[in-house]
């Protein structure tokens, strides 16, 4: 029996190794050892952006990923990896004081908020393969079709509607529908269109929804439908968001509940044996021209621990390190507002005003209320349940460590709720149709001692500011990418921006005020409290608790060229120059509604097409 057993297992070893396609190279053969090296391409961050357009570049040319940060699943462990940490990572604290994690995090504090209580906030930036979808909360949607008219229309480039960029999303992602029967919790019933996704194109980043409902975010799911917010039949990928509600989608390994980022990307890509040469902790230092006219991009400086060397490109250089840290890299090469670069003594390659400016940052808010029913925070941290979540988690992809995604919601302010200003209307109404102007999010939390002694959890209402009129910038303080970038989101600077807030507010205490919820609540408003009820006492509330929602966008924004302001044209070139190109959430002219990702992948993928197609 002893044999019979060893040659059936030695027949059907042969037989699985006969059906597997056979390796093309070994994953470490992407990472390039520090050296003078010359490829075709150059791409500077291995973030969101950065290895989805390089991967495809490395489809038919030469490519190097210069990342300054390593690999987050060994310098991040769990906390990149299971769904539940993406909620409660430390590294996320928007504090002065936050718990520092300098293996993936960028360690930027902004300057004093100025119409925001005057404070410095910790904005944390993925320093990782992977970038910021390696410590996002996972969240995966798209934007409105009117968004990309406003966008094609922006640029002077229809190749950015809704039908032409749909192509490029699908391309990016593959769909799992939920599975229910993990999921098995009332209330919580997921509705999409298959039909806006296309798995037989093997996108890389894996999409679906956890495994596992909040109880508490069932219930408050059910007050935000009775404020006139129903569950989309589409879900959130179909182009339209406002005026529905719906579980959210997540980027996330659906075979084992991890997430599933960027680095999708580059494991497919050497799965393939692209040409791909990945260069970690290694920091690009500048970008370096000929002497051509107009001069054109010939690689970048780069510095792995103090060894300086070159990576030449042979073709082009394309910069994807991000809102804060491409618009540095360009003015610290020579690229930027030109009075800026004289005083910094840094010549002057190509002087453009708006690298830097026109900085448009998401932000939030909270209102809290005590609730009696459980959170998953609190399944979490009851050692009684350790063992059990543990064992749901690792032998069956499921249980409370199995997913971040929860309820969300859009609209557009009702008019009840419209009592703003005529600049503030006409700012608004010029916003395309379908955009909303509000996002929400329904969280919860294990209550606190003190909190409301009364309650085991904290349900919380969040609302997100989607189109931000308050600008702000990023500027440099020496020729150094060592020293860095100063940052100022500008909060409230303009006062709508605190207007729609302040409906936000008493939006979100509609929700906490529905009938579909009395039974669970328990004692009064934790925050604001109730003592905040004027219009001036809400916005000075406001500017004492609003935090980012880490989407900022725009500091080296698209446009025509008419535009003066605008820093590269539709294809990512960077103007003035030749061989450069920047991709990533910088570019896009205005902030977009939701959550970016998505997005993100979609334009490195446009982009990476324009790039191979020669355009």
């Amino acid at each position: 029996m002893l044999c019979l057993s060893t040659g059936l297992l030695l027949i059907f070893s042969i037989l699985v190794l006969a059906d597997s396609p056979p390796k093309k190279q070994l994953f470490s053969s992407s990472f390039a050892i520090p050296g003078n090296a010359t490829y075709d391409y150059v791409v500077v961050g291995g973030g969101t952006a950065g290895l989805a357009i390089a991967s495809r570049l490395a489809e038919t040319a030469s490519v190097a990923v210069i990342e300054a940060g390593g690999v987050y699943e060994v310098e991040n462990g769990n906390q990149s990896v299971v769904p539940w940490y993406s909620l409660i990572m430390g590294v996320l604290s928007v504090s002065e004081s936050y718990p520092r994690q300098p293996l993936v995090d960028w360690d930027l504090v902004s300057v004093p908020q100025t119409q925001a209580g005057n404070r410095r906030i910790h904005y944390a930036r993925g320093k990782t393969l992977g970038g910021c979808s390696a410590i996002n909360t996972m969240g995966y949607h798209r934007p409105t079709v009117g968004t990309f008219q406003r966008w094609a229309d922006l640029i002077g480039d229809q190749s950015y509607t809704w039908p032409n960029v749909l192509k490029y999303f699908k391309k990016s992602v593959q769909l799992t529908p939920p599975n229910l029967q993990k999921r098995n919790v009332k209330n919580a019933t997921v509705f999409f269109d298959p039909t806006v996704f296309d798995n037989s194109l093997g996108g890389p980043v894996q999409v679906s929804w956890g495994n596992w409902v909040d109880i508490t975010g069932t219930w408050l799911s059910l007050a935000m439908q009775s404020i006139g917010l129903p569950i989309s039949p589409l879900s959130f990928s179909s182009g339209v968001l406002s005026g529905f509600s719906g579980w959210v989608t997540s980027e996330i390994n659906p075979d084992d509940a991890t997430r599933s980022s960027s680095t999708a990307y580059l494991r497919q890509a050497i799965d393939k044996g692209s040409n791909l040469n990945v260069y970690v902790h290694t920091q690009a230092t500048r970008i370096l021209f000929n002497e051509e006219t107009p001069k054109k991009a010939t690689g970048v400086s780069v510095s792995t621990q103090g060894f300086k060397y070159t990576i030449s490109a042979k073709k082009e250089v394309i910069i994807s390190a991000g809102v804060f840290h491409s618009p540095q890299l360009l003015m610290v090469s020579g690229i930027g507002p030109p009075s800026l670069l004289t005083s910094l003594k840094i010549p002057i390659i190509s002087p453009l005003p708006g690298v830097g400016q026109n900085l448009q940052d998401q932000i939030f808010f909270d209102v809290l209320s005590g609730v009696s029913t459980p959170s998953t925070g609190s399944i979490v941290f009851d050692p009684s349940q350790s063992e059990k979540i543990l064992k749901q988690y690792l032998s069956d992809a499921s249980g409370p460590y199995s997913s971040a995604g929860g309820f969300i919601a859009f609209e557009k302010i009702p008019p009840s709720y419209r009592n703003f200003s005529t600049r503030t209307t006409s700012l608004l109404a010029s916003l395309p149709g379908d955009s909303p102007e509000i996002e929400y999010i329904v969280l919860a939390f294990p209550n606190t001692p003190g909190t409301n002694d009364n309650a085991t959890t904290v349900g919380a209402v969040s609302a997100t500011i989607q189109s931000p009129f308050s600008r702000g910038s990023v500027t440099i303080s020496s020729a150094e990418m060592s020293d860095p970038p100063i940052i100022d989101m500008a909060w409230l600077s303009d006062a709508a921006d605190g207007e729609l807030l302040i409906a936000a507010v008493k939006r979100c205490r509609q929700v906490l005020a529905s009938a579909s919820i009395q039974s669970i609540r328990v004692g009064p408003e934790i925050s604001p409290g109730e003592h905040v009820q004027s219009d001036a006492d809400i916005l000075k509330w406001l500017r004492e608790n609003v935090v980012p929602v880490w989407h900022p966008s725009s500091t080296c924004k698209m446009g025509k060229g008419s535009d003066g302001m605008a820093v590269v044209d539709s294809r990512g070139r960077v103007r003035g120059v030749r061989g450069l190109r920047v991709v990533d959430l910088s570019v896009v002219p205005e902030a977009l509604p939701g959550h970016p990702s998505a997005s993100v992948y979609m334009l490195a993928e446009k982009i990476g097409d324009d790039i191979r197609s020669g355009r």
